[in-house]
């Protein structure tokens, strides 16, 4: 157990960055008192970036959560309106004309107590034989899920259902595990169960586990049994602000930017000690303390590898030195495999962060930086605010979960891309390297486009892939005509409605498979006209001529499917400056109402704007995601 930070040491935080490293270590001394201080501190620190309106509907007191909420938000950035429903499960507010319809919500919370969703949960579910607690578990998942499907056919935003764990251990006490009764393994089938429900017919939906928040802090801990039987709130003010943090992160991962890359210092980071001082042999990283905290910090870095996150070297070392423990030190986990791009030299660190940000092709807002270095942290806070910042402790034991306090380190949904992720960039660093073997003759660029060898396979409506799609929406900044973000309901509607088509495209070369890289969303108007709702593509296939190959294909369908001129914006933000030129050079021309129109090539007049640049070497094929529309061939 690490010794508790003195909760008044919180006052002294000079960012939010630094106060949500620090709170972890006061939680036990909180009380809502010191919630309202926190909350004006993180006014004095920082200007909020936005409001996160939350929903809550409830089967128990929700309104006592309000302080932890609003220092929840005020530790992000974020300012908080909520809108609480009438007391109970009242289906009401799944109408469209309920006020919590009308408070639009980023985020509808739902607190429910077991006993909301099934009234055997008033009994010991142990007096039931198997075959008993079977029907009870198909009864609870038909009536849950029916009850949120209600609501999810309306726009409240991302929906949260928590379900409140038990106040007292299972019935049979010790014995549960042994019993072919047992309460425990009931309950953790149930929850795969509605998750599996949430995941298959809810889009923007998902089942946060109060049980792990339980497992964290302890149930003496976690429930107030005088507020409990007083009021009907179950939080003690510990356990209201977990609660409260967990469901923000959630907000904050719909309002900010999304965190792609962990960029990591080596001395004291990585590992503890100096590598140029203590040598391979010094430094503490190993079974023994306090390297043991250390190498389990590194295995929660692999963790968030799994989430999607890749992983890069930013530190002001000796490069052979840093290397020598990468090789060769027997317990070092993190590899140079493991790491998408590294600066190691004795250059100031936001220099190597604009460096990293520009070979990785990602923004610096999509940076979290890591370094024990007070001094580094403070420079990379001034000089490059959108990069979010952890400073190590200096206390080993605070090492391994250093970063459990980053809330846009967690994911709404997982892709086969975010698991593959940092190979799909170790892949693109070879491109980079075979690329550099041609000129910078356009012939030279032609020739090393044919030299990878690339197929496109292109999808139309292919729900399959609504989660990745969204998330195309949400994190795709630079190669996107329109910016305009949607969710997982959004994109499964689209995907869905008969006067939309939307296409998707992954491309593979001789280096590998890049998964799903671009989208295509296209309204069908009347009188055979369309308009281009989205076009977008991943930075990380940028410079392969793959939109146009895309595009191409997607005019071929739509002109097949009878549309004879396709509408376009350009809606110009901060970051896509990139495709400023794209529809001019495309072939759209510029109408007076400053939208760009492109007639579709039979109809087209060959003197005018769609000139015949040689088509991009990749080799394109086409399918049907929705098995009710007819496929078009490949070719």
């Amino acid at each position: 157990m690490t010794k508790p930070l003195p909760i008044d040491r919180t006052l002294e935080a000079q960012s939010r960055p630094e106060l949500r490293g620090l709170l972890p270590h006061a939680a036990d001394q909180l009380n809502v008192v010191w919630a309202q201080k926190l909350i004006r501190h993180c006014a004095i620190l920082e200007p909020t970036t936005g409001a996160l309106r939350i929903a809550i509907v409830h089967s128990y007191t929700s309104e006592l959560l309000n302080p932890w909420l609003s220092l929840a938000t005020a530790v992000q950035g974020l300012d908080l309106e909520v809108y609480h429903a009438p007391y109970g499960l009242g289906l009401q507010e799944a109408d469209a004309g309920s006020a919590l319809v009308a408070h639009a919500p980023d985020l509808t919370l739902f607190l429910l107590e077991r006993e909301a969703i099934h009234p055997t949960f008033g009994a010991p579910l142990a007096q039931h034989d198997q075959h008993t607690q079977q029907r009870i578990a198909d009864e609870v998942l038909d009536r849950l899920c029916s009850i949120l499907q209600r609501f999810r056919a309306q726009p409240i935003g991302r929906m949260l259902l928590t379900l409140l764990p038990a106040r007292v251990g299972p019935a049979l006490g010790a014995h549960d595990t042994q019993s072919d009764r047992s309460e425990a393994r009931w309950w953790s089938a149930l929850k795969g169960r509605i998750a599996g429900c949430l995941n298959d017919s809810m889009p923007a939906a998902a089942l946060l586990d109060l049980d792990e928040a339980l497992l964290d802090i302890g149930r003496d801990h976690f429930f107030d049994n005088r507020l409990w039987y007083s009021a009907r709130f179950p939080f003690t003010a510990r356990a209201a602000f977990e609660v409260a943090s967990r469901v923000v992160e959630q907000g904050v991962l719909l309002k900010q930017p999304k965190a792609k890359v962990i960029a990591l210092d080596a001395d004291n980071t990585l590992w503890g000690g100096i590598i140029g001082e203590d040598g391979v042999g010094g430094i503490a990283l190993g079974p023994d303390y306090p390297g043991n905290c250390y190498l389990d910090f590194q295995r929660r870095l692999l963790d968030l590898q799994q989430r999607g996150f890749v992983l890069a070297l930013c530190s002001k070392n000796n490069a052979a030195d840093v290397e020598q423990v990468l090789d060769a030190h027997p317990h070092q986990l993190i590899k140079d495999h493991h790491l998408v791009a590294k600066r190691v030299n004795w250059v100031d660190k936001a220099a190597n962060l604009r460096e990293l940000a520009k070979e990785i092709n990602v923004g610096l807002n999509s940076f979290v930086f890591v370094d024990d270095s007070a001094h580094e942290i403070a420079a990379v806070r001034r000089l490059l605010p959108e990069v979010e910042t952890v400073q190590m402790p200096t206390d080993p034991l605070q090492v391994p979960s250093v970063l459990e306090c980053v809330a846009r380190l967690q994911v709404l949904s997982l892709t086969d891309e975010d698991r593959t992720k940092t190979g799909l960039y170790l892949a693109e660093r070879q491109r980079r390297t075979h690329k550099a073997h041609f000129g910078g003759r356009s012939s030279d660029l032609g020739d090393y486009l044919a030299s990878l060898e690339m197929r496109m396979d292109v999808v139309y409506d292919g729900a399959a892939q609504v989660a990745r799609l969204a998330q195309l929406t949400q994190k795709t900044n630079q190669f996107n005509l329109t910016t305009r973000r949607y969710d997982d309901r959004q994109m499964a509607e689209f995907i869905a409605a008969d006067d939309w088509r939307v296409a998707h495209f992954s491309l593979a070369d001789v280096f590998g498979d890049s998964g799903i890289v671009g989208l295509a969303m296209v309204r069908l108007l009347d009188a055979g006209t369309a308009e281009l709702d989205v076009f977008l593509m991943s930075c990380r296939v940028i410079g392969r001529e793959a939109e146009r190959a895309f595009l191409e294909t997607l005019l071929g369908r739509l002109e097949r499917d009878g549309v004879r001129a396709l509408l376009a914006d350009f809606v110009p933000t901060a970051k896509n400056a990139l495709v400023k030129d794209f529809l001019a050079q495309n072939g759209f021309s510029p109408r007076t109402d400053g939208r760009y129109e492109r007639t579709l090539a039979r109809h087209a007049d060959p003197s005018g704007a769609q000139s015949a640049r040689p088509a991009p070497p990749i080799q394109v094929t086409e399918s049907d995601g929705a098995p009710d529309r007819e496929p078009s061939r490949g070719h």
